[in-house]
């Protein structure tokens, strides 16, 4: 579908002012569906302050690269891309409910082309609900391809019961994940693990997220009464895109070789 925008006005964020930042963490948190609110960083307290900083160093060192559309002075579309390896992922995109259908969301893709291209990345990758067929149309229509699929799990009581699980185990960087997660809303904890392994774990306002299966669990169960946590929760690799445990299906999607500098 080609865009009904022009490229030009696609823009690089590179400072967030007050209203500028709650408008793209409000957009970006109104594209995570449902049943995962309130456990990824954009529903953090203070993640509008996380993108400032993020965007704040120059343009080549950057490795988070906001781009927005705007309609007059209010930010209607915006995409959230990250260097990541090799690639560039989207970690989130979305557009205003009343502006929807005008191909804001294809001018966003396009522009992340030219911006992989600009970047000399071949690969493209994204996360994306299975459910979630408005979307999933979009991003094939580019040349996305489903690549794996991960489901995710809430921990039951009785599993983080079972800390002794775990044996010894002790933070690494205690110091760094409360500071951040005071200024922020959200943090990632380093933990070595009585089998000398090390773990991590992310707290998002006061939901915690673990490994996959019984060490996670241990885990999660060990820190509970450090990080005291309303909801404890990890993600696993799945075989399909669908099935009946969890509360959120997830495809990873990539667009890779030539395909995607065309």
């Amino acid at each position: 579908m080609p865009a009904l925008v022009s490229p030009t006005q696609v823009e690089d964020v590179r400072r967030l002012d007050a209203r500028t930042g709650a408008e793209v963490v409000a957009l970006l948190a109104s594209s995570v569906p449902p049943t995962c609110a309130g456990l990824v960083p954009y529903h953090a307290a203070g993640y509008a302050g996380f993108l400032a900083a993020a965007v704040a160093p120059p343009t080549a060192l950057r490795t988070v690269r906001l781009r927005a559309i705007r309609v007059a002075t209010a930010v209607i579309a915006v995409a959230d891309w990250r260097l990541l390896d090799s690639q560039l992922f989207l970690n989130g995109l979305a557009v205003r409910d009343d502006h929807r259908g005008r191909g804001y969301g294809s001018a966003l893709l396009t522009d992340g082309l030219r911006l992989a291209a600009d970047l000399g990345l071949a690969t493209l990758g994204l996360d994306v609900v299975t459910d979630n067929a408005p979307a999933r149309s979009l991003y094939r229509r580019f040349g996305f391809r489903d690549l794996d699929y991960a489901v995710w799990t809430d921990i039951p009581a009785a599993d983080l019961e079972r800390s002794g699980d775990a044996g010894q185990v002790g933070v690494l960087d205690w110091p760094a994940f409360t500071a951040h997660h005071a200024a922020y809303g959200f943090g990632d904890l380093s933990v070595r693990r009585g089998d000398n392994r090390v773990g991590r774990i992310r707290l998002v306002g006061t939901a915690l997220r673990t490994e996959p299966g019984p060490a996670g669990a241990a885990l999660a169960g060990a820190l509970r009464r450090l990080v005291q946590p309303s909801r404890s929760y990890s993600i696993r690799p799945a075989g399909t895109g669908s099935g009946d445990d969890g509360f959120a299906h997830v495809a990873r999607m990539r667009l890779s070789g030539a395909t995607a500098l065309r």
